[in-house]
């Protein structure tokens, strides 16, 4: 890890640090040094305040061999990041007159002086610094070296950041892509520990994990052991991981289970209630699930589960909607539509509801096939859009464990 040169993420506006506007542009820099064979060590965001800047960048030039900057480049008032970089790093401005050829024309649309000055103002150019020409909207990007360190300012728009961005660092690519082992129904630090005792012999390769509702991903990173011991160690991984892990190629889940319906030449469809369609909104956001999907039903009601899903009066009236039984006869009824495979969510997502034999959180999923239906207990956590959100994930990891079977 020491081998690597260090980098940091400096991202300047007070809309991000007010939490008006989300910072996309971050994870996006920090990939691209990944990739670039840096190791990003700080991320840090400061308002539009030319002192704070100054401060920030002074500090992280010194820290780092790559300094990204991002935002603070336009014509508005508050841009002070070239002033910002003069003053951190005893460079003078130069107002450059090739970018003051090419500003000019969009000045001139100005009825006001003062405007007209501060579109100009971005022809201002650190001494020594080499210019990088948009590609869309008129600030321009810089790159300076400052002693052992390399100083680059972008706009903060991702569509004019980014394409300048590769400008500065696709040509730098040498560490290996990371590679991403995607993970459901395992909780992250189960995952962590699996994982870890397996890397045990790839001693560079480095290991992240980012999760979200019932899903998992665990990231893994060259860290100078190369594309090949990279390849191997997640193989180990993905071992150790075992059927938790449903792809090494980045695919989603919904992914996964369109992929395995097509090669299994199985058709598929879900029987919704406490999930409103969400199982079968993720399956269509895939593109090509015509393939395979054939259609749902949300049934929320009594009524529609007996009506549309042939649920029987008796089994309702004797074990509830939210019941083993119920889950089954939605699933059994949902092959009626057409498909080899079918899926029933029934549950309490909350906030209310829910009673001592039946809390909120208690979901019950069902996947049939024409030659066996299987039914699953689920005690969840969370809000009611958690809840809800692992139910989907519960169902269609059970989806995808089937077609894997079959």
């Amino acid at each position: 890890m020491a081998d690597r040169p260090l980098a940091a993420v400096l991202t300047v506006g007070t809309e991000i640090t007010t939490g008006l506007r989300l910072d996309t542009n971050t994870a996006h820099i920090a990939a691209a040094c990944t990739a670039a064979g840096y190791r990003v060590t700080e991320a840090v965001s400061v308002p539009d305040d030319r002192d704070r800047i100054a401060s920030a960048i002074a500090r992280l030039a010194r820290e780092n061999s790559l300094l990204i900057v991002t935002g603070g480049l336009g014509p508005t008032h508050d841009d002070v990041t070239r002033e910002a970089a003069a003053q951190a790093l005893g460079r003078p401005l130069r107002r450059d007159p090739a970018l003051v050829e090419r500003l000019q024309a969009i000045a001139d649309r100005h009825g006001d002086e003062r405007a007209r000055e501060q579109v100009l103002g971005q022809a201002d150019v650190l001494e020594g610094a080499r210019v990088i020409e948009p590609e869309s909207g008129t600030a321009p990007g810089q790159v300076v070296e400052a002693g052992s360190s390399l100083v680059v300012l972008l706009p903060g728009p991702p569509s004019e950041m980014r394409p300048m961005l590769e400008e500065v660092l696709g040509s730098r690519r040498t560490a290996p892509e990371p590679i991403v082992l995607r993970c459901a129904r395992i909780a992250e630090s189960d995952a962590q520990l699996r994982v870890e005792d397996a890397l045990a012999a790839f001693p560079k390769i480095e290991l992240t994990l980012l999760a979200s509702p019932a899903l998992v991903d665990v990231v893994l990173m060259d860290a100078g052991a190369g594309r090949d011991a990279l390849v191997e160690a997640a193989q180990a991984a993905a071992l150790a991981l075992g059927e938790a892990c449903y792809s090494m190629d980045g695919a989603s889940l919904p992914e996964a289970v369109v992929r395995l319906a097509r090669a299994t030449l199985c058709t598929l469809a879900t029987a919704e209630s406490c999930t409103g369609g969400m199982v079968a909104s993720a399956i269509t956001d895939v593109p090509g699930a015509s393939d395979v999907f054939v259609g749902g039903v949300v049934a929320y009601s009594n009524a529609l589960k007996r009506s549309l899903l042939g649920v029987p009066e008796e089994v309702l009236a004797e074990h509830g909607a939210v019941s083993r039984e119920t889950a089954h006869a939605m699933a059994s009824g949902a092959l009626r539509l057409g498909a080899r495979v079918a899926v029933a969510t029934t549950g309490i997502a909350g906030p209310g509801g829910g009673t001592s034999d039946k809390p909120v959180g208690l979901v019950w999923t069902a996947v049939a096939t024409p030659e066996r239906v299987e039914a699953y207990r689920l005690k969840l956590h969370g809000d009611r859009q958690g809840v809800r959100q692992r139910s989907t994930v519960h169902a269609l990891d059970f989806v995808r464990l089937t077609l894997e079977r079959m």
